[in-house]
């Protein structure tokens, strides 16, 4: 890893679906950082799966104009230790990805969890952990997820164990589909506004 980048690493099962939509929505909305490194992975992706129309509709709605097809890329211990922020879309994809490399467990959330914390944790959080304004960008990132983890541990187990997840729609009807989208577009937004704000403790310095 290099200090001055910051890698995330959007998991999923088949990489086709929901980690690859992640990854290419978030490289969008931070086109210009260049400190910002984006990849996507599976824990089962298998080579010569296409990308069905439904994804390239999911896509466009998140505003990621073009999906193209490429070979499907398998998670492994490397990978997953090179990410400053593994961000899976299910409980059991966590489950799956800490057992595989256990010294990740505090940076690996599911993207809707990761959403919800963002939403609760302060400026002052982030700064608490390392993100103030004096440190280069990839620094106050990594804080932000130092922060989120932090409140990780005073969050109260959601009621219902699926809240966190985002379901698999791959192979499923239009409707799945679209409760897929649902649920895994608030949280990149939720993600990225976190990262925005890391970001913005260093404008003006």
């Amino acid at each position: 890893m290099t200090p001055q980048t910051f890698h995330v690493l959007a998991v999923c099962t088949g990489n086709i679906c929901r980690s690859r939509i992640a990854e290419l929505a978030l490289a969008k909305r931070f086109a210009d950082v260049s400190e910002i490194r984006l990849r996507s992975a599976g824990t089962r992706a298998a080579s010569g799966w296409l990308i069905p129309e439904e994804v390239r509709e999911i896509a466009g709605y998140m505003g990621v104009e073009e999906i193209r097809t490429r070979r499907t890329k398998q998670v492994s211990e490397q990978t997953l230790g090179d990410a400053d922020l593994v961000l899976v879309m299910t409980r059991d994809h966590r489950r799956e990805v800490v057992e595989l490399n256990p010294r990740i467990i505090r940076r690996t959330f599911t993207i809707r969890e990761l959403a919800s914390l963002a939403a609760v944790t302060r400026d002052a959080d982030i700064i608490s952990e390392g993100g103030g304004p004096s440190a280069d960008r990839a620094a106050r990132l990594r804080a932000a997820v130092g922060a989120a983890a932090r409140r990780r541990s005073r969050r109260r187990s959601p009621k219902q164990v699926t809240v966190d997840d985002v379901i698999d729609p791959y192979g499923c009807d239009r409707d799945t589909y679209a409760r897929s989208a649902l649920q895994l577009a608030p949280a990149v937004e939720g993600v990225a506004a976190l990262f925005q704000r890391a970001l913005n403790l260093g404008e003006g310095e």
